[in-house]
């Protein structure tokens, strides 16, 4: 198993996996890569690869949070704090569908722990000033769930536990990070095609050294 420090996070792949210590479980290594898009990791670390796609998986929290503290100050608390979670919940699950490699530095902006931890200082100063006590109470609230990410964690170990068809949502993710910088890189190939079906095949591959066990 290979750990190289990428960003904030440090990446371990094995030969079957690769998983981040902010516990991002992904069912390829730089092989799958190399298999069905040669020639970008000649351009791109595969750690820089698998760092983006933790960006938009961890979009889902702070995108959240920002709704939330943008809608509080128009609506009451209580309403934006059912339209805040409903996006998260409507996010966890399309992220993968608007993964935008030109967006990507924002989105890594919006999950930085300054920009969310000043965001959230802000605006619930002004609401406590403001005296909307409500709004305040959410938004400390959302501030933990969605800041340290106990939500998605809760999700995400729920999912773990059921049969799903089709791809896992982080192997979805990182799909379109690939398939994203091969259109870019114009790296585009038959192989590209094949990319979902190769990261099923990991998944499998995966499960059955599991059970094994």
């Amino acid at each position: 198993m290979s750990n190289r420090l990428s960003h904030t996070q440090n990446v371990f792949e094995s030969t079957f996996a690769t998983v981040t210590s902010g516990g991002h479980w992904f069912h390829a290594t730089r092989e799958t890569v190399e298999k069905y898009v040669p020639g970008l990791l000649d351009r791109h670390e595969y750690e820089k690869l698998v760092m983006d796609a933790v960006t938009w998986i961890e979009s889902t929290d702070s995108l959240a949070l920002i709704l939330y503290f943008a809608l509080v100050f128009w609506m009451p608390g209580w309403i934006a704090a059912i339209l805040a979670l409903g996006f998260w919940f409507w996010w966890f699950y399309n992220k993968s569908a608007f993964v935008n490699i030109t967006l990507t530095p924002l989105m890594k902006l919006f999950n930085h722990d300054a920009f969310q931890i000043g965001l959230a200082a802000i605006a619930l100063s002004f609401l406590g000033i403001m005296g909307y006590y409500q709004a305040v109470l959410f938004g400390i609230i959302y501030f933990f769930l969605f800041k340290v990410g106990l939500l998605r964690l809760m999700i995400d170990r729920m999912m773990s536990k059921r049969e799903i068809k089709g791809l896992p949502l982080n192997d979805r993710v990182f799909k379109m990070v690939l398939v994203r910088y091969s259109i870019y890189e114009d790296l585009t190939s038959h192989e590209v095609s094949g990319i979902e079906e190769g990261l099923k095949e990991a998944v499998l591959n995966f499960k059955e050294r599991r059970s094994k066990k």
